[in-house]
């Protein structure tokens, strides 16, 4: 921002107007330099602060620039992807949506769904730029559902000012810790927020013990002490966890996929993927005719490919090459060779998408990096030329019968709570204190308020 040459000046002229005498003349020079310097430093860190909280005057880290290749950089306010816009119905007019998406102030239409990345990256390492993998699907109906809930992404997810009551339907992909490892802050919106049980689905497990069952049970039972130490204060309605199986044992060629939730004209599918061990996940989700599929991690196979077909946009993990995750990762080559075994390289993801044919193909997972963006848009082009973008953390994907379009959303970094529902039958009563009680001897040291 650029600061008036008058502003330090003014201020050094009024107090030397007022207070200069003969006898203090060097002393003064002195201090209305000193003044001048703290008067201009006042009015560089007051914008600074008055703005912190708006998303208008949100700015993002870096300057707009394009790779050799052509691709928009990260974090630098545009969708990494060549195609923005696609039209899908032609002779129509189409919405025309602002640059920028802001929560809160665009109401999605009777027919709309609305896709926004909460985590993009790898958990080697996570990165403040990039969470690990998260989605969020918001629908027309009001109906909003989480897929993946990594480290890092609960942030983002609040940022867009989405009430915690309406965040409470979880499906995991897998329960690798990338995927799951930011369910303590959802869950801990038990109580001021959302104070009905948290909803997962997910893989039952070749055991028990592999199962999304066991996963909850053990989320609840570590969060105990922290339970109890608030149930006395804040309703209890919250401190639930539901967990919905999907029985692994159940799918084969003849019934390759289950469905996972039917309920207000929403249908999501499941179906296996080929990663790690058994009971990784893929997620079909249909509602008036809009169609989006994610299948995050897995080894490229045709299967998965046909129960994504002629989805409006599919999300699909995408790596680099070894030698480019052994460089990121500083792991030795070998290594990173193993690990990539189990995941999809470019070409691959390319080999997928030209089979399922999505309105845009989205390849997520990725360790974005100005030198790695068109190594990896390279390596998709060689099997597939459809429309196709690198998923940046807050990538916000519209979808409508008429067109898909594509943007960065601006969040602030210090996102207010929303207003909560009006919800009725919900049971807002506080519940029993807890038996473990802090020693009598400490609490008399108390300070009285």
């Amino acid at each position: 921002m650029a600061v008036p040459e008058s502003t330090a000046s003014y201020a050094a002229a009024v107090f030397c107007k007022t207070y200069r005498q003969p006898k203090q003349e060097k002393k003064m020079k002195t201090f209305v330099t000193m003044l001048s310097i703290f008067a201009l430093a006042l009015m560089l860190a007051l914008p600074v602060t008055a703005s912190a909280g708006t998303y208008e005057d949100f700015r993002y880290p870096r300057e707009r620039q394009l790779t050799k290749g052509g691709y928009p950089t990260p974090l630098s306010g545009q969708p990494i992807t060549k195609t923005p816009v696609i039209v899908k119905k032609e002779g129509v007019t189409l919405h025309k949506y602002p640059e920028h998406f802001l929560p809160g102030k665009e109401t999605l239409g009777d027919n709309e769904m609305r896709v926004t990345m909460l985590g993009t990256g790898s958990p080697t390492p996570v990165r403040r730029a990039q969470a690990t993998s998260g989605v969020l699907v918001e629908l027309g109906n009001g109906e909003n559902f989480i897929f993946d809930i990594g480290a890092g992404t609960a942030a983002n997810l609040f940022s867009l000012e989405i009430h915690p009551a309406f965040l409470d339907k979880v499906f995991i992909n897998h329960l690798h810790l990338d995927h799951v490892g930011g369910i303590f802050p959802l869950f801990d919106a038990m109580g001021w927020a959302r104070n009905t049980p948290l909803y997962l689905w997910g893989a039952s497990g070749t055991t028990p013990e592999l199962g999304t069952a066991a996963f909850a049970k053990h989320i609840r039972a570590a969060a105990e002490w922290h339970i109890q130490a608030k149930r006395n204060l804040l309703p209890t309605g919250g401190t639930t966890i539901i967990a919905h199986e999907i029985d692994i044992t159940k799918f084969s060629p003849e019934n390759p996929r289950q469905l996972a939730y039917d309920e207000d004209g929403v249908k999501i599918y499941a179906f296996p993927v080929v990663h790690s061990i058994d009971g990784s996940l893929g997620y079909r989700l249909e509602w008036k005719g809009l169609v989006f599929a994610y299948t995050s991690d897995s080894e490229p196979s045709t299967f998965e490919a046909e129960q994504a077909k002629g989805a409006d946009v599919f999300i699909h993990e995408v790596f680099p090459s070894p030698e480019g995750f052994a460089s990121h990762t500083k792991m030795p080559l070998e290594h990173a060779e193993n690990a990539l075994g189990e995941h999809t390289v470019p070409e691959e993801l390319g080999t997928i998408f030209s089979i399922a044919k999505p309105g845009i193909g989205v390849g997520s997972h990725y360790t974005l990096g100005d030198a790695m963006i068109d190594e990896a848009f390279e390596g998709i082009a060689k099997t597939y030329d459809g429309p196709v973008m690198l998923a940046h953390d807050l990538s916000v994907i519209n979808v409508t019968p008429e067109q898909i379009v594509v943007r960065q959303a601006k969040t602030s970094l210090l996102a207010a709570v929303p207003e909560p529902p009006k919800l009725e039958g919900i049971d807002m009563t506080p519940g029993e204190p807890s038996e473990s009680n802090t020693a009598d001897w400490l609490k008399k040291t108390v300070i009285e308020k």
